[in-house]
């Protein structure tokens, strides 16, 4: 009985972070990329906050679990200083069979931080795409959570997408 006691004691002076069980990482699972072809940027505003272009996306194709073309759309990217970044981009992804999902991708490219990929180093872009569709059997695109690692290549931005899934 005092056992119980002094634990419920001891429980109750515990902060909050201090009662959590240790977190647990998600996985991410690679699921399809995306190869979006892109043509040279267009300024359209220099302000306080950074320049503002756009950049023209005008197809491309996706491989992986979705296999297709993307539609165009377009990227405005917010450069914050010399090598950093702001991307946000809305565009298409026409599938093979019919189906149709939108995308919006939101991401940083800074190019003062590197990684190892590939055995040379890359800077670091990564990116949270969204994805929308009505489409019987793409559901699991609208619940779930997504991470995109992209890299600048020429003529095109590819993005390596994995799903944010628990553990098994």
């Amino acid at each position: 009985m005092w056992g119980a006691a002094a634990m419920m004691l001891t429980m109750t002076q515990m902060t909050p972070l201090e009662q959590l069980r240790s977190p647990t990482a998600p996985v991410l699972e690679f699921r399809f990329r995306i190869d979006a072809y892109v043509d040279p940027e267009i300024p359209i505003d220099d302000r306080a906050t950074g320049e503002l272009e756009f950049i023209p996306i005008t197809g491309g194709t996706v491989e992986g679990v979705l296999n297709g073309v993307v539609t165009p759309g377009g990227d405005w990217c917010l450069s914050k200083d010399p090598t950093t970044y702001r991307v946000e981009a809305r565009y298409g992804l026409r599938l093979e069979g019919g189906g149709y999902v939108d995308v919006h991708n939101i991401g940083m490219l800074d190019e003062s931080r590197f990684a190892a990929r590939a055995g040379e180093g890359a800077p670091y872009f990564m990116t949270n795409p969204v994805f929308r569709s009505v489409e019987p059997g793409l559901e699991w695109l609208n619940r779930s959570v997504f991470v995109g690692q992209a890299e600048v290549l020429e003529g095109l931005t590819r993005i390596d997408v994995f799903e944010v899934v628990f553990p098994r």
